[in-house]
């Protein structure tokens, strides 16, 4: 058994110890370990494909206007729509630009070209070959989205949204999860009747 010396020697070390690492040496290891963790590779991986996104966007796109990115841009996501729809189409990509968060765009030009914003110009996506010349595919409806692009540039057409900022189609997704913290606008009526999109902002 220790001696009363012995213990209160011991004791006294203790507490030394915990006065100099107040977290506790199991802690503290702990707390050094997590200020020290690097990215894993998953979220290097996403990094460089979020790169990879960028640099093709605006290699393959970054030249045109921003009349006719938006236009471009309404020929992938929306050209089977009603002319209203269109529009309110367009006005995502403006809303996007004005709405104080840097990361989707801070012009309609970069929230059109920022990856994953609009999924036409997503890599592997079906439509982003029709982006490069849409005319030899539809020309009749690129000419439609054009006219509508330079119509609200103009400030022809007010948004019908109030504000919308993304969209989704419900009989092609499901609803993003990502939709449920966002303010929910609704389809919009036109004179062909409900919009096929569902708008949130």
């Amino acid at each position: 058994y220790p001696t009363r010396r012995g213990f209160i020697s011991g004791l006294a070390f203790l507490v030394g110890s915990l006065a100099y690492n107040p977290l506790g040496t199991l802690d503290s290891l702990t707390y050094a370990e997590t200020k020290s963790q690097k990215p894993t590779k998953k979220e290097d991986s996403k990094k460089e494909i979020r790169e990879r996104m960028k640099r093709a966007n605006y290699q393959d796109f970054g030249e045109y206007s921003e009349e006719v990115l938006l236009a471009k841009m309404l020929f992938g996501e929306a050209r089977d729509c009603s002319e209203l729809e269109k529009i309110a189409i367009v006005y995502t990509a403006i809303n996007r630009a004005n709405d104080n968060v840097a990361w989707n765009g801070r012009t309609s030009k970069e929230a059109i070209l920022e990856p994953y914003q609009y999924e036409c110009f997503n890599l592997g996506n079906s439509n982003r070959e029709k982006l490069k010349n849409p005319q030899k595919y539809e020309p009749k409806a690129y000419e439609d989205c054009l006219r509508i692009a330079k119509d609200v540039l103009s400030g022809k057409y007010k948004d019908p949204t109030n504000g919308a900022t993304t969209y989704y189609q419900p009989n092609v997704v499901d609803e993003p999860k990502r939709f449920k913290r966002m303010e929910k606008i609704g389809r919009i009526n036109t004179p062909q009747g409900p919009s096929k999109h569902i708008f949130y902002k």
